[in-house]
């Protein structure tokens, strides 16, 4: 049984949709590939899982809002961007159990189907407004800043950055997109503290990170969780109870399996 409403696995289904189609017409055929490499490969689907849940949670008559459905796309389509410049700078030959787009087609492709991907990005936010914009800008510019740390072999740093700005993305576009003021600061900072306890349960299954710390972390993204339950009330409790599972796995270094959650 998912743990998800019904009604955001049919929205998620629309993502689906959005995502088939990226790129599908692309000129030439070896950038068309590369670009479509790890969208016909999915993943967890997290980060539009979480957009979709929390929107759900705020307005459920809203989910099917084109806006949030494009929303949702987009956080995706960077999440591919950041995967296709991971394997580059790594230099990673095998990703989700199959090779690389690097190893497939080459590091100068796969830098640029993470340009193309940018670019059609950006191409599809523009259609949101300039608020919406301006915030992605300034989450493209933290991963950044996240990737190069992590380079420099600033680990700690780097786990606010690298992988935290999209999940708290995940939480401020909505925000955003409904018009919830009252909530974006703390959805920025139930982001933040979501996103760095999912990059410390890569830490812990990749690296063996100290348990401590992860702990650390979970207790921060429960009481920031309660806060928001506070001023949202009992409709936030599909993603409390998704957050919650999340919290689980992590501590148990296991958000690899989160997929589970669609089915």
């Amino acid at each position: 049984m998912s743990l998800l409403p019904r009604d955001v696995l049919v929205a998620l289904q629309h993502v689906v949709v959005n995502l088939q189609k990226v790129g599908e017409d692309l000129e030439p055929e070896s950038l068309r590939k590369a670009v479509r490499y790890y969208i016909e490969t999915p993943g967890k689907l997290l980060r539009p899982i979480l957009l979709l849940t929390f929107s759900y949670t705020l307005d459920r008559r809203a989910l099917m809002d084109p806006r949030l459905i494009q929303a949702a796309t987009i956080i995706e389509l960077l999440h591919v961007v950041s995967l296709l410049q991971d394997d580059v700078m790594d230099k990673h030959e095998e990703r989700r159990g199959i090779k690389t787009p690097r190893v497939l087609y080459g590091d100068d492709r796969t830098i640029l189907a993470s340009d193309w991907l940018i670019a059609e990005s950006i191409r599809r936010a523009v259609k949101l407004g300039p608020e919406v914009v301006e915030y992605l800008a300034d989450v493209a510019q933290r991963l950044s800043r996240g990737q190069a740390l992590d380079l420099d072999g600033e680990r700690e740093r780097a786990a606010e950055l690298k992988t935290a700005p999209l999940i708290e993305a995940t939480l401020v576009l909505p925000a955003i997109i409904l018009r919830r003021r009252e909530i974006l600061e703390l959805a920025k900072k139930l982001g933040r503290s979501l996103g760095v306890l999912y990059q410390y349960s890569d830490d812990i299954s990749d690296e063996g990170a100290e348990r401590r710390s992860i702990s650390e972390v979970a207790s921060e993204t429960r009481a920031v969780l309660s806060k928001m339950r506070s001023l949202i009330g009992e409709a936030f409790s599909p993603f409390e109870r998704l957050v919650e599972q999340l919290i689980k796995k992590a501590l148990e270094g296991g958000l690899t399996v989160a997929r589970s959650f669609i089915s």
